[in-house]
């Protein structure tokens, strides 16, 4: 599935690698979480798999395997026939990502649009089955409606529908609970693990929040300034983690948010 090797990331502006040689593979199926701090280099690395890096800006090197295509070889047109079908994007915050002047089913059609050739009949109820798939209740409006008539959470879940729509193989998912409260972050968490199950698709769900990945991952990877530093079955970390960094994350949150 998606297999990274030695990746290798450095701007030219800082002295020190933003990602420093790690190694991660996401197998056929599963949830794997990726959870550090700010500034560990998670997001970095999430821009990297999916294409968003200024290359102008940095130095990147190794490889990320994608299905055996590595995407560091791709130029910017034959990348954006990987980003959107064969791989979908959510971002952190959906409020931000939505185009405010864009009915929300438009957007969720825009991957149909550029990588079927579906009639505009087909894209619509190709969305609409995505929309009820993420459970947005009366799938018709929401298709009809801007992102500002639609709650944080309705939001997400479009962005999740738009990901789900041309049924890629891996959806890389950067904080994407982060901008939402407890208890529809709990529900977004809850169809993250439904899709998965029903449908098989791998997801990397990269968080700061080690509570979120344990609520979703089986196995999770621990980042601290660019390095893995700890990665094993979730239960295994969660009980007995082997590194100091890990610890420290855990000591930090409140026992009740760790429990699932």
């Amino acid at each position: 599935m998606l297999e990274i090797k030695d990746l290798r990331i450095r701007f030219y502006t800082r002295e020190r690698d933003a990602v420093g040689g790690i190694n991660l593979t996401v197998n056929d199926g599963e949830i794997l979480g990726l959870v550090g701090e700010s500034g560990s280099g998670k997001t970095v690395t999430a821009m990297a798999i999916g294409g968003l890096l200024d290359r102008a800006a940095c130095d990147v090197s190794g490889q990320i395997l994608l299905d055996g295509t590595d995407l560091l070889t791709l130029d910017s047109a034959r990348f954006r026939k990987v980003r959107g079908k064969t791989l979908g994007v959510v971002f952190q915050d959906p409020s931000a990502a939505l185009d405010p002047l864009m009915k929300a089913g438009r957007q969720a059609e825009e991957a149909l649009l550029i990588h079927t050739s579906m009639t505009k009949k087909e894209r619509k109820a190709a969305v609409l089955q995505a929309f009820a798939a993420v459970e947005l209740r009366d799938p018709e409006r929401v298709y009809d409606s801007y992102p500002h008539e639609l709650s944080g959470g309705m939001q997400q879940r479009v962005m999740i529908a738009a990901a789900l729509v041309t049924d890629p193989s891996l959806i890389l998912l950067d904080e994407p609970t982060t901008a939402l409260d407890a208890g529809v972050q709990a529900e977004i968490l809850a169809l993250l693990k439904r899709l998965n199950a029903e449908k098989r698709i791998s997801m990397l769900l990269i968080s700061h929040d080690l509570s979120v990945v344990r609520r979703a991952c089986r196995r999770v990877a621990v980042m601290q300034r660019g390095r893995i530093v700890e990665e094993g079955e979730a239960e295994a970390l969660f009980s007995s983690p082997a590194h100091p960094y890990t610890k420290r994350l855990l000591e930090a949150i409140p026992l009740s948010r760790l429990r699932r």
